[in-house]
């Protein structure tokens, strides 16, 4: 069940309370420019209807202690999902930002495993599992949006939580586990868009309007923002540099439709250079090895590096040449690695004059949390209306979780 429409008066007190994350009356009443028995009208309603509860007081310096009010359960929550392929990662926030849980469930694949294209039966049991117990102890679940690796058109941005028929897999499991407790439409995104998000909003461009995030991981793609906006493309595909014809050499032949990606796929580290660090298992491992090498003075390891990072400096030369973009930010376990970046830097700087660089900000989180601003984002579009203008605000309270 939704809750009934709020009036102006209320969601213009319930936003301005939202966005501070707490206030009092005497704080409302210089914030709305609202008369003081319309504030303390807007403020008993919203009490008595379970959107606002007391939570001690406030003493100032000069003047009379104020009772404070905050966030209670009936303002509801927003819910970020990534869905990887061999893991979900779930992250439930309250409207104001200040209360976040975050779960992530995972299955390590066996040696020699071929990759999956979406987690095992038992992480998508574990997942429907906890949200039905988020759900059960919560109240009022507002926004829900899901990060997927795959082009998602226009056509199917937004499903129905109640009909998970129109889905299969994964996606079916997680609407057929919500479908029992929220009724509202669920946003399907793309999850390299989703870190784009999050790296525009609380990372490394917070300062600048438009953004190309890389994401150099087992896939290879890009989440474009400009103005603020994600750019998606006719068919949800911009981005998608894994399609980028390779090599473009005369005589060359380009031997596969994801070319480009297998050139740039943090895995080429690893099989480029497997033999010389045996114990490592992980993309950020192998890196560390091959920088640990690089400084011991091996001339192996500097060439694999070297070769890596020019065509990584390439692609970001290439989104600059396209885009424009104020920033270009390198995420995954590559943009972890601040000496890598620094040799991208460097080695992008002849390409383009205008390409600038930097590693994420929000790490491996990036994905979740882009999903669960977008969800933010929403719930409070939905529930304030034209009043929803602080939701930057509780959006800013997440910079908390950065590693």
């Amino acid at each position: 069940m939704r809750s009934p429409e709020l009036p102006p008066t209320q969601r213009h007190v319930l936003s301005h309370t939202l966005g501070h994350g707490s206030s009092t009356r005497p704080r409302l009443l210089a914030a709305t420019g609202l008369s003081k028995p319309s504030v303390n009208d807007a403020v008993s309603a919203l009490e008595e209807a379970g959107y606002l509860r007391r939570n001690g007081r406030h003493v100032p310096a000069i003047g009379k202690p104020a009772v404070l009010f905050e966030a209670a359960d009936e303002v509801g929550w927003a819910l970020g999902i990534d869905l990887g392929s061999s893991h979900v990662e779930l992250m439930a926030v309250n409207l104001a930002g200040v209360d976040t849980t975050h779960v992530s469930i995972a299955e390590p694949g066996r040696p020699g495993e071929a990759r999956r294209r979406e987690p095992s039966p038992s992480v998508m049991e574990r997942a429907a599992r906890q949200l039905a117990e988020w759900c059960g102890h919560r109240d009022r679940l507002r926004a829900v949006t899901i990060a997927l690796p795959q082009i998602i058109d226009a056509g199917r941005r937004q499903v129905s939580a109640t009909d998970a028929g129109g889905e299969h897999g994964a996606v079916a499991a997680l609407l057929d586990a919500l479908a029992a407790h929220y009724d509202g439409p669920v946003r399907l995104e793309n999850n390299v868009n989703c870190s784009a998000v999050a790296e525009i909003r609380i990372g490394a461009g917070a300062d600048v309007p438009s953004l190309a995030y890389l994401q150099l991981g087992v896939g290879v793609g890009a989440g474009l923002i400009n103005e603020g906006r994600l750019v998606r493309g006719a068919h949800g595909a911009a981005g998608e540099l894994s399609r980028l014809p390779f090599p473009w050499a005369d005589g060359a032949e380009q031997t596969s439709r994801y070319a480009m990606e297998e050139r740039l796929a943090a895995s080429r580290l690893i099989d480029s250079y497997r033999s010389n660090a045996p114990g490592a298992s992980s993309v950020g491992e192998v890196v560390k090895a091959i920088l640990a090498d690089v400084a011991a003075g091996s001339a192996e390891a500097k060439a694999v590096l070297d070769a890596y990072v020019l065509d990584v400096a390439r692609a970001c030369a290439a989104l600059a040449a396209v885009v424009d973009p104020d920033l270009v930010v390198i995420g995954g376990e590559i943009g972890d690695a601040p000496e890598v970046v620094e040799a991208v830097q460097a080695a992008a700087r002849p390409l383009h004059e205008f390409v600038a660089i930097s590693g994420s900000v929000v790490g491996a989180l990036a994905t979740v949390l882009g999903a669960v601003v977008l969800s933010l984002e929403q719930a409070h579009s939905q529930l304030l209306g034209e009043y929803a203008v602080h939701a930057a605000a509780a959006v800013d309270r997440l910079r908390a979780l950065r590693p």
